[in-house]
């Protein structure tokens, strides 16, 4: 054979050649080069960071969770003196103020969550908090009730990210047998928010109800701050940020140079570089098709998020009720017995529903885990998203029971009666949320964001609308009737969980969603 041929024939069969470290002309582009090689395995992983940075991770966004929705309720105690500087008397119309917040927070997800799955998590989180800072100091300015009205709905788009991300960055972190405890503690936040917020805002009410807003904008400001020490936990936008790193390398920086406006924008040019319109496009149409899919042709997606928008709603209902029960006028209403509360005191009417969330939390995040693998060992091994529906089925059983013990004990006993029935409620309630929350997560996984931006956006229309007529059904009702109607509503779906703990698995093969 010629030299020549042998020479092509060598050159044919050659493995093709890998960036070497001297094609890498820094530390950062090697160190990304090792970390893609073996992802699976390495320290880049969120999935393998230590644990003290992944708790500080959830507790960060937890934080994030609490203070988007503290912003839905903190408004509530100001709406009458609202009303009155704008000249507003139709009630409906301020209740508005809660509910249009609301609904922005399912408007939101429809937005983040492709650029979530685009960009990565600190991408939506960071700009959201900006827009929702910019929006709550513009809320402290508005002019009248309609600027407040569309006001509140932006930041409730912008406050978003926080509640609807919040689980899948837990996800991105904890491995599926680890998550229940995460979870549990993370879900603490986004539902204490709205009761603490009311608390907060009789006493803020003291400055003004503009002030309700302003410190709204300052909570917001001071969050941004925490999440930008916190690091990407999406794994296919930190992937892409390594390979960026890998073909446009910058020298090692030294001192003050890590500072430098040029490197900044170097460092977060992998967004355009590695993203492309198609993507982008692709993403979003995906964004919104998805959840509307399955929440209305997926029928285990649909059970549980009508259950799931059923219980945040009545969340809102009690936030918005609450103060009619204990307050005095002008958050009480003619006809209808409340207990006198001075405005100095009535913010502390929430502090059963706190006490019930608490002890909550505490349940999940000690059994959800443990649950979970002892289920997951009897089945070979082998974990499945309905065992995840153990905790869920028992606060489906107690939150009925909760909702009587509140509606005929109001006006009938001392104000302990009600405040007892509450802690039960929420106590049920959150258990419920909990768990489902984290069925959600398991059972459509990989299309989890989807999913969760379909409940989100169910639990938000409903949690919408349902508070603007929980005045005119009390006052018609009575306190008794009222909570028992509630009641008989949420005892209908307690089948719910034991079926799918049964079935859910030959459902869940039957009707896959496959994207």
């Amino acid at each position: 054979m010629p030299p020549e041929s042998r020479a092509h024939e060598k050159e044919a069969v050659m493995p093709p050649l890998k960036p070497s470290e001297t094609t890498l002309s820094s530390r950062s582009a090697r160190a990304a080069l090792r970390a893609l090689e073996d992802f699976e395995a390495s320290p880049e992983n969120p999935r393998n960071w230590a644990s003290r940075r992944k708790w500080r991770t959830m507790f960060t966004v937890a934080m994030t969770g609490f203070i988007a929705t503290t912003g839905s309720s903190i408004a509530v105690p100001g709406i009458h003196s609202a009303m009155a500087e704008f000249g507003t008397r139709n009630e409906k119309v301020g209740v508005l103020v809660a509910s249009c917040y609301v609904l922005g927070l399912g408007a939101g997800p429809f937005l983040f969550a492709p650029i979530s799955e685009l960009w990565g998590r600190q991408v939506a989180y960071q700009s959201s908090q900006v827009c929702f800072t910019l929006f709550c100091m513009a809320c402290a300015l508005a002019p009248n009730m309609a600027a407040l009205l569309v006001l509140r709905f932006f930041c409730g788009v912008f406050g978003s990210v926080g509640p609807t991300l919040g689980v899948a960055t837990c996800a991105d972190v904890f491995a599926p047998h680890e998550r229940g405890r995460p979870v549990s503690l993370y879900a603490l936040g986004p539902m204490t928010g709205p009761v603490l917020g009311s608390m907060l805002g009789y006493w803020i009410l003291y400055g003004g109800w503009r002030w309700t807003h302003g410190v709204m904008a300052i909570m917001a400001a001071a969050n941004f701050v925490l999440l930008s020490f916190v690091d990407e936990t999406y794994a296919p936008a930190v992937q892409k940020k390594l390979s960026y790193t890998i073909k446009h390398p910058l020298p090692d920086a030294r001192g003050l140079e890590r500072l430098s406006p040029h490197r900044f924008l170097h460092e977060r040019g992998w967004m355009r570089a590695m993203v492309s319109r198609d993507d982008a496009s692709t993403a979003f149409k995906k964004a919104f098709s998805r959840p509307p899919r399955l929440l209305f042709g997926n029928p285990v997606a649909f059970i549980f998020s009508l259950y799931y928008a059923y219980i945040y709603a009545v969340l809102y209902l009690f936030i918005v009720s609450l103060n009619l029960l204990f307050g005095q006028p002008p958050f009480s209403t003619p006809g209808l017995f409340s207990y006198g509360w001075p405005q100095s005191t009535v913010g502390l009417c929430y502090l059963g529903m706190t006490a019930g969330f608490g002890l909550s939390a505490l349940t999940a995040a000690t059994m959800q885990d443990r649950i979970y693998r002892r289920l997951s060992k009897k089945n070979g091994g082998v974990g499945q998203p309905e065992y995840r529906l153990v905790l869920t089925a028992i606060g489906m059983c107690i939150m009925p029971c909760g909702l009587f013990l509140f509606g005929w004990t109001a006006g009938r006993t001392h104000w302990i009666g009600p405040q007892m029935g509450q802690a039960v409620t929420s106590y049920g309630l959150m258990l419920a949320f909990n768990s489902i929350q984290n069925f959600i997560v398991d059972a459509f996984y990989p299309y989890s964001a989807a999913a969760t931006a379909s409940a989100t956006f169910a639990r938000s229309v409903t949690a919408c609308v349902l508070p603007i007529f929980a005045p005119t059904m009390y006052r018609n009702l009575g306190w008794g009737w009222g909570s028992t109607l509630l009641a008989l509503l949420a005892a209908v779906a307690i089948p719910a969980p034991f079926v799918m703990f049964k079935y859910g698995q030959r459902l869940r093969e039957r009707f896959k969603f496959e994207g």
